[in-house]
């Protein structure tokens, strides 16, 4: 850690240590292994999962978490669909549907073949 702290202090950066934490991956299989990181007489906290770039990224890398996220923004962006069509022309919904499409899909990238992803596009195509 104090080599980090160095490099923070060399480069003019400083670390605010309340709000830095870290994220330890791990096997399903096994246990976590119990680490304690202190700096400046400050304890970083470890976390099982953190938002980062857009996605929530857990410990094991299963997406569990990234996935009922993205669920609800897809049930919330199908009621609103619903809830517009009759007062909106069949272009305007079509670039909607094909907006919301991309962003499902661009997280395939991620998710890869989990069989949980299939399902939510399958929801998603019924919309």
């Amino acid at each position: 850690m104090t080599e980090i702290t160095d490099w923070f202090q060399s480069n003019l950066l400083t670390l605010n240590y309340n709000k830095t934490t870290f994220l330890q991956f791990l096997a399903k299989k096994n246990k976590e292994i119990k680490i304690q990181i202190t700096a400046s007489n400050s304890i970083i906290t470890n976390i099982n999962s953190t938002k980062f770039l857009g996605l929530i990224i857990d410990s094991t890398l299963s997406w569990s978490d990234q996935i009922v996220a993205l669920t609800s923004k897809l049930n919330k962006a199908c009621y609103a669909i619903r809830a517009v069509k009759s007062c909106m022309s069949l272009d305007v919904l079509r670039k909607i549907y094909f907006l919301m499409y991309t962003q499902l899909s661009h997280m395939v990238l991620f998710f890869g073949v989990i069989h949980i992803s299939v399902l939510i596009f399958l929801k998603f195509k019924k919309g």
